[in-house]
């Protein structure tokens, strides 16, 4: 079995004041990275510790193309060249900060370039999906040839060495890795047993490391070909490798449902430019993610040379598509969900680097001055690098009151300089309804405690942005007053608990029945009357009842349950001392025990009429007409129920009404008594119980002759 995957699961972003009561305060707080990660950080980052602060600013190059999927730098350091679909084009980006758009340089006769490798001749490989196929791209011209063709339906990944005497290349279906030299011939130097292997990086001493799906295993391959594995993750896919610092971070992810979460192109088909990729035939990982299906959980694992292995980042919901290594030992881990780019630290700390609107973060480039990245959903390519003064905001989630609400007070913790702004709204998604941004105002700061009132806001939602305009800034929590509008509980609904069930009809024919009745053990009759309501309670208020009654045919409501009002949605009236008949129960609720007299909000409900009948029923006009013994059953108050007969003390049989049912409050009945009955005397007794359980009973004497 393989080894359990240690997902981290985050805790809940926004807390909430636990206590809810209608005119208490009540506040969201956001302290930790988890809750910060809610937000959007734009030209900041959030750390591992809560702490919110610049961080780096991107700027969006336009493509025309889907989706930005690989990208190779060139070997003097100045170009990036990405590869992308879907209509299998490579453009050529300068890293320098100054340098403007994307220009295609070449595209090859594949719908999806997968691959991508530069060489010391300053040449391209590309590889391609689907078809397996290598093309040589010359840069300069633009021309691109057939280079190599695989026995493979997809290269995933391309490794040159220095000299360009022999590129490495990764293949899926089947998962195996090749060794091409300059000239384009192929020699098969691994094969994995697995359906694809995905990700590829040069280890020490001339060997690779190779990430599998999907079976997610991690091999080390030594330059004769033979191969071991080095971990088994309980996964689907290792979707990248990046060496940093003497360390391997792992890229691994595991689909909630894998067959049906990637999407791939079908052989030979164009789909054209920003259509929906079909999914495809065969592959069950190595393909891109669509965003609006796939569910997937991920993490980062940090693999150091003697063996240790630990997770360091975690995804709860997403996946991750590329790793990079950057200055310092820091690793860049990009997501496929939500466009977000994380900065591992080589002290084994994570942060959220940048938040991209794009939700595709696909390729990463380390840059003199940070890096690129490569998106799908759109594609674009982002120019990424630290931000400037004044360039850095965090604009926090939309914050929901349940309701309408006056916003108070933000307190925060952080750098005197903060710009604090707030807009409401009464939409869940911000439109044109919404206010304009305003400053906070009697904004004061002491230490590193701040606060000022939110600008006359009165809605349902609320949202605040904070500006870091110097590059010490830094938020460390936020707290959010406010204060619900007071909101009626209503009663829904009043019933009667352990109600009896409604009584069975017995059929036609004979002493027996179509529907047997209850067990007559389970038969007895209570005075008390168990009431329960219903509440609708939006503000989650601690409630207060009173109740009254009257009968149905009078006017004058009676007070039910003492002088003091109840404290819980149930009552339980004995109603020994009330006459029988039908009763109507009127139920007030209030939270004024938690509200101000001049806020409170009360609410009254009639319910349906009730049954009250303690008196038992009258079995009555017994008279033995041998073979029969008839009478009847008369109840004031309800309909009779159930009618049984017992001879001399023996066990109890049913009895029919004379018109075949149960449905009145007198019911005539006739008991045929057995032939087998001995010449003698013999008791006779009848029992009868009414809808409210109440039990009735009478007997005769017969004589039966010789």
């Amino acid at each position: 079995m393989k080894p359990r995957f240690p997902w981290i699961l985050a805790s809940a972003g926004l807390l909430v004041a636990s206590v809810a009561l209608a005119t208490t305060t009540r506040f969201f707080r956001q302290t930790t990275a988890k809750d910060f990660e809610e937000g959007e950080a734009t030209s900041s980052m959030v750390l591992p510790t809560g702490e919110v602060v610049p961080g780096m600013k991107a700027k969006r190059l336009a493509l025309d193309a889907a989706f930005a999927w690989c990208v190779a730098l060139s070997p003097d350091g100045r170009t990036a060249y990405f590869g992308t679909g879907d209509q299998g084009r490579i453009y050529a980006v300068s890293v320098a900060a100054s340098a403007g758009e994307a220009n295609k340089v070449a595209e090859i006769a594949a719908p999806w370039v997968t691959a991508l490798s530069a060489r010391s001749d300053a040449s391209l490989l590309a590889g391609s999906t689907p078809g397996g196929r290598i093309f040589a791209v010359d840069v300069k011209s633009g021309a691109a040839r057939p280079f190599a063709k695989l026995p493979a339906e997809h290269v995933w990944a391309l490794l040159s060495d220095a000299k360009g005497a022999k590129t490495y290349a990764a293949t899926g279906i089947p998962g195996q890795v090749f060794v091409i030299d300059a000239q384009g011939k192929e020699r098969l130097l691994w094969d994995s047993g697995d359906k694809h292997v995905l990700a590829l990086a040069l280890g020490d001493k001339g060997v690779l490391l190779a990430g599998t799906a999907d079976e997610a295993i991690l091999y080390r391959i030594h330059p004769d070909g033979h191969a071991e594995a080095l971990h088994d993750f309980e996964a689907n896919e290792i979707r990248a490798i990046a060496r940093a610092a003497g360390a391997t971070y792992l890229a691994v992810n595991a689909f909630d449902r894998p067959s049906e979460a990637l999407a791939t192109p079908v052989p030979g088909a164009q789909p054209g430019k920003g259509t929906k990729l079909p999914p495809g035939p065969a592959p069950a990982s190595g393909a891109l993610p669509r965003t609006d299906q796939v569910k997937a959980h991920a993490a980062v694992y940090r693999l150091d040379d003697d063996g240790s292995i630990e997770q360091v980042l975690a995804l709860a919901d997403g996946y991750f598509t590329a790793l990079l290594a950057g200055p310092g030992g820091q690793v860049y881990a990009a997501s496929g969900t939500q466009g977000k780019i994380h900065r591992i630290s080589p002290d084994r700390t994570a942060a959220l680097a940048i938040d991209l609107p794009e939700r595709q973060a696909l390729s990463l480039v380390s840059t003199s001055e940070g890096f690129l990245v490569g998106t799908g959903d759109v594609g674009a390519i982002f120019r990424v690098r630290p931000a400037a003064a004044s360039e850095a905001s965090y604009l926090s989630r939309v914050l929901d009151a349940e309701g309408p609400a006056r916003w108070g007070f933000v307190h925060w913790a952080g750098s005197d300089d903060l710009i604090f702004e707030t807009r409401a709204g009464n939409t869940a998604k911000p439109d044109k309804s919404w206010s304009n941004w305003r400053k906070l105002e009697s904004v004061s700061h002491s230490g590193w405690q701040g606060q000022g009132k939110v600008a006359g806001e009165q809605a349902r939602y609320l949202q605040y942005r904070v500006g870091l305009p110097n590059q010490s800034s830094v938020l460390r929590e936020a707290l959010t007053y406010y204060v619900p509008h007071n909101q009626r509980a209503r009663v829904t609904e009043v019933y009667l608990a352990d109600a009896a069930p409604v009584p069975a009809v017995l059929g036609a024919g004979g002493a027996g029945g179509s529907t047997a009745p209850p067990p007559t053990s389970t038969r007895s009759h209570s005075s008390v009357l168990k009431l329960r309501w219903k509440v609708e309670n939006p503000d989650n208020d601690e409630l207060i009842y009173r109740l009254w009654f009257r009968q149905e045919s009078e006017t004058v409501w009676r007070p039910l349950g003492g002088p003091d009002p109840l404290g819980k949605p149930e009552y339980d009236w004995n109603t020994d001392s009330v006459p029988d008949g039908r009763y109507l129960i009127r139920v007030w609720a209030s939270d004024e025990k938690v509200t101000a007299k001049d806020r409170a909000l009360d609410f009254t409900f009639v319910s349906p009429s009730f049954l009250v009948d303690n008196t038992r029923p009258v079995v009555a006009d017994l008279q033995a007409r041998l073979p029969r013994v008839t009478g009847r059953v008369h109840d004031a108050a309800s309909v009779i129920s159930q009618i049984e007969f017992s001879i001399d003390g023996n066990d109890w049989r049913p009895v029919l009404a004379d018109d075949g049912i149960l449905d009145q409050t007198t019911e005539a009945f006739s008991i045929r008594l057995p032939p087998s009955l001995p010449p003698g005397p013999h008791i006779i007794t009848v029992r009868a119980w009414d809808s409210a359980d109440n039990l009735g009973s009478a007997h005769v004497q017969v004589q039966i002759p010789k």
